[in-house]
C-alpha cells in the first residue's frame, strides 16, 4: 500500500463510504481509497479480467506506468503532478477495461475520484523518490529460463542463428517487378478517432500535446500504406474476434493505433504505433516451428516537436524481427551481440508504403508514396485499446490478451527450443509493453532509450 500511505501523509486521506449490494460496489462519502483499491482488486481477480496493459503502481491501482517513466526528467512540483496525471490517464484505460470485462463499471466513479485526489496531493522529495523506485518496470526476460538453459553457452548458438537470419533476409530485401501486382491497402481515418486517441494519450512533461487537427495530420501522413502479397486467407488483414474461441474476421479489417510518449537520446518525443493483424502464419512444412494462429506487423513512427520523423521501426506483435528504417544513415553501437537490422534509409517526410510478403509477413521494401487511394482497399484506423474490451457472443467483453499479456492461442512450437533466451513464449503475440526483441542480451521495444543503446550516431 505504498502510494496510499505516501499520499495519506500529504493530506489525501478523505474517506468514501462503500457498500456492496448484490456484489456491486456503491461509493458514498465515508470509506477510504484503500477499500476502493481492495474491492477493485478482488472483483477483477475473481472475474479473471486482470490486464497487463501498463504496470500498476503498488497500492494505487488507478495509476499505471510504462517502461522508462521511472527516470523521466522531472524538475518541479508541477511536473510531478503532470507525471501522476499521465499515470492516471494510462491507468484509467487499463482499469476501466478490466471493470468492463468484469461487469463492474459501478466502481468507475470511486476509482476516478481516488486517482484525482492523489494526483493533486503534494508529495515530498523523499516520497517522490520512493514512488519513482516503485515505477521501474521489470524485465520481460525470465531469469530461470536462462539459468536452466545454460545461457552463457546457449547464447552463442542464439547469436549465430540471429546473424544468419539477418544475412538471409537482407539478401531478399528490396524491390521486385512482381510486387507491382500485390494488393494495396490504405489507412482510413474515421470520425472521432483522433479525438479519442488524444483522450487516452498520457502526456508526460516535456511533450506538447497536439491538437486534434495536428494529430489528424500526423495520422494521414504517418499511418503506413500496405502492399500485400496474398497467397492464402492468412495473408489478408483483419481483426481477431471472440466467438466460442478466438477466431479471425477478414471482413472488417482494422489498423490499430496508439499515441504514446517516448524519448530519443533524452529528448521527449511522441510515438505513433500502428498494428495490423493477420489470421496466422501458414506452415511451410509439417513441422514448421514458426507457424500458428495470429500474426501481424507493428509499425512505429517517432516524431520530433515539429512533427518531423526521427525514426521508423517495426516488429511483429511477438517481438520478433525488429527492423530500423532511419531517415538518414546511422551506425550501430559497438559491441552489440545482436546488432540492429537496418534494411534501408527511408528519407521521406510523408506517407510510406510497406511491401509485405506472404506467409511470414515480413516487410521486404519500404517506399515513399503519394496519398493516392484509387484501386486500394480501405483499412480503417481504430484504437489499440479496443483489443482490451472485445465483445463476446454472451454480450460481455473480454481482452485479447491474458493476465501475462500473451495471446494464448498464438503460441508457437519454436518456444520449445528458444526458451534458453529467456523470452517468454517466443513467437506468441503479446500486448504493448511486453515485447522482448532480442534473443541475445536484453532489449525491449518500448524502452525509451532503445535508439541510444542501438545506434552510435544521433538518429536525427
Amino acid at each position: 500500500m505504498l502510494i496510499l500511505g505516501v499520499l495519506a501523509l500529504s493530506g489525501c486521506s478523505q474517506r468514501f463510504k462503500g457498500d456492496t449490494q448484490d456484489g456491486r460496489f456503491v461509493a458514498s462519502p465515508s470509506v477510504d481509497c484503500e477499500s476502493v483499491a481492495e474491492h477493485y482488486r478482488d472483483v477483477v481477480r475473481r472475474a479473471g479480467a486482470v490486464s497487463a496493459y501498463g504496470q500498476v503502481l503498488p497500492g494505487a491501482p488507478w495509476f499505471r506506468v510504462l517502461r522508462g517513466w521511472a527516470d523521466w526528467p522531472i524538475d518541479s512540483a508541477e511536473e510531478r503532478r503532470q507525471w501522476l496525471q499521465a499515470a492516471a490517464t494510462l491507468g484509467e484505460v487499463a482499469w476501466r477495461a478490466e471493470l468492463r470485462n468484469a461487469d463492474q463499471l459501478e466502481l468507475v466513479p470511486a476509482m476516478r475520484r481516488c486517482a484525482q485526489r492523489q494526483v493533486q496531493a503534494p508529495v515530498t522529495d523523499a516520497q517522490w523518490q520512493m514512488l519513482r523506485q516503485r515505477a521501474v518496470v521489470a524485465s520481460d526476460y525470465v531469469r530461470w529460463q536462462r539459468l536452466l538453459g545454460v545461457y552463457p553457452l546457449s547464447r552463442w548458438g542464439l547469436r549465430a542463428g540471429v546473424r544468419a537470419w539477418q544475412r538471409e533476409f537482407s539478401s531478399d530485401y528490396g524491390p521486385r517487378p512482381a510486387q507491382r501486382a500485390w494488393e494495396r491497402w490504405y489507412p482510413k481515418l474515421t470520425a472521432g478517432t483522433a479525438q479519442q486517441l488524444l483522450v487516452q494519450a498520457p502526456t508526460l512533461p516535456g511533450l506538447a500535446r497536439p491538437s486534434v487537427t495536428e494529430l489528424e495530420a500526423w495520422l494521414r501522413d504517418f499511418a503506413p500504406r500496405l502492399r500485400l502479397q496474398i497467397e492464402s486467407v492468412d495473408d489478408w488483414p483483419g481483426q481477431p474476434v471472440w466467438q466460442d474461441s478466438l477466431v479471425f474476421d477478414v471482413t472488417q479489417p482494422r489498423m490499430h493505433v496508439q499515441l504514446l510518449p517516448g524519448r530519443d537520446r533524452g529528448t521527449p518525443v511522441w510515438q505513433l504505433v500502428f498494428t495490423v493483424w493477420f489470421s496466422g502464419r501458414a506452415p511451410a512444412s509439417a513441422l514448421d516451428p514458426y507457424a500458428g494462429a495470429l500474426d501481424g506487423i507493428v509499425w512505429r513512427v517517432l516524431l520530433d516537436g515539429t512533427g518531423q520523423v526521427r525514426m521508423r521501426d517495426s516488429i511483429h506483435p511477438c517481438g520478433c524481427y525488429h527492423m530500423l528504417f532511419p531517415p538518414q544513415a546511422v551506425r550501430s553501437a559497438e559491441g552489440l551481440d545482436e546488432p540492429p537490422l537496418v534494411p534501408e534509409v527511408v528519407a521521406a517526410d510523408g506517407p510510406v508504403e510497406l511491401l509485405v510478403r506472404a506467409v511470414d509477413h515480413l516487410i521486404v521494401d519500404v517506399r515513399p508514396v503519394m496519398p493516392d487511394t484509387r484501386g486500394a482497399n480501405a483499412l480503417p484506423l481504430a484504437l489499440y485499446t479496443e483489443l482490451l474490451v472485445m465483445p463476446t457472443p454472451a454480450g460481455r467483453t473480454r481482452s485479447l490478451f491474458d493476465a501475462t499479456g500473451l495471446v494464448t492461442a498464438s503460441a508457437r512450437p519454436e518456444r520449445w527450443y528458444l526458451w534458453p533466451s529467456g523470452v517468454r513464449s517466443p513467437g506468441a503475440m503479446r500486448i504493448w509493453g511486453r515485447h522482448a526483441i532480442a534473443f541475445v542480451g536484453e532489449r525491449h521495444f518500448d524502452d525509451p532509450d532503445l535508439l541510444e543503446r542501438l545506434l552510435a550516431e544521433p538518429s536525427h
